[in-house]
């Protein structure tokens, strides 16, 4: 680096509220509400994972998963998105967010529309179709922040491949991070209408490890949390120090009790400080609100949301205690 998913309450039993006279009724009503606003967190953001374009996009407008059936409403077009997403980042306190666009152009623009906000990355599907010596540039000139979306599964390409390896010799080289995309691999049933590459079997998270061991001192962080391989995603976490993940997809894609299980057993096997947020809100960008929605609605402390929402990730970029502090003074204003 220059210095890289609804409110679960229970609700009192009906018996003991029709005891209750409509004074103490109200009272426990407003016990109930005060008791979710204090696990609310509010604080600023980062969004460690989200999408940008500069051309329309087949995912504006209306998209069904002719799998699933599913509905998403994206964007109506490329201006739309940007003014949704900016919209979004300033009523939800988004301090700073990794973008990781299709096209470099991209990035420049947003770089300029939001000048203090953007971590600039890059998705790279085939690493051998991108020159090293491009992302050198592009870092050179602060247009490369971290290396990634690497996201071989669209290719069909393992993450213990050795094509990989040049890019892990780069972050290494330049001193920046990794984001490595696993599962999910697009959307539910993508492999048959989108994506005819990609493959559950390549998603284990441990298929990552020799990697990290020839590379111990590149930060890296697995997107989608490793979902849903939570026994590797923890073997790995426990032995490689340097592994973050966030949260990305799983936070709105996923049933919300799932989402929540899962980050729970990362968290309970003690890794909530390696835990960070990201919307992976592609052109969808209302999930973006859905995405904090979700993790707010969780019974994680609200120490642990401020770690997973902010701490965690301004830790991995290393910002530094000014930028920290500004930060969580702009938000409480």
């Amino acid at each position: 680096m220059k210095s890289i998913i609804k409110s679960i309450l229970t609700i009192a039993c009906i018996s003991l509220l029709q005891s209750c006279t409509p004074t103490t009724a109200n009272k426990d009503s407003e016990n109930l509400s005060e008791k979710e606003s204090s696990k609310t967190y509010t604080g600023p953001i980062i969004d460690m994972h989200m999408h940008a374009y500069s051309k329309p996009n087949p995912l504006f407008g209306e998209m069904v998963n002719p799998t699933t059936g599913d509905k998403y409403i994206g964007s109506k077009d490329v201006t739309s998105h940007e003014k949704e997403t900016a919209d979004i980042m300033r009523k939800h306190n988004i301090v700073k967010i990794m973008l990781s666009p299709p096209t470099h152009q991209t990035i420049k623009k947003w770089l300029k529309m939001h000048p203090e906000k953007i971590i600039s990355g890059q998705i790279i599907s085939d690493p051998t179709k991108i020159p090293l010596d491009t992302l050198r540039a592009w870092h050179k000139s602060g247009e490369l922040d971290v290396i990634g979306e690497v996201a071989p599964n669209y290719e069909g390409i393992k993450p213990d491949d050795k094509k990989i390896t040049p890019l892990f010799d780069l972050a290494e080289e330049l001193n920046i991070p990794i984001a490595f995309h696993i599962l999910p691999g697009g959307p539910p049933g993508g492999v048959y209408f989108a994506y005819p590459k990609t493959r559950a079997s390549h998603a284990r998270p441990l298929l990552i490890e020799e990697h990290l061991i020839s590379h111990p001192k590149v930060p890296i962080y697995i997107m989608h949390a490793g979902w849903p391989f939570a026994d590797e995603m923890k073997a790995l976490m426990y032995a490689h120090p340097q592994v973050y993940v966030d949260v990305g997809v799983i936070s709105w894609v996923l049933e919300e009790s799932e989402f929540h299980s899962y980050i729970k057993e990362l968290v309970d096997a003690g890794f909530e400080k390696r835990i960070m947020f990201g919307s992976d809100q592609m052109a969808f960008t209302s999930m973006i609100e859905k995405a904090i929605h979700n993790l707010n609605s969780s019974d994680l402390t609200l120490e642990q949301k401020e770690d997973i929402f902010y701490n965690n990730a301004a830790r991995f970029l290393n910002l530094s205690d000014e930028t920290i502090k500004e930060h969580k003074q702009m938000a409480s204003k």
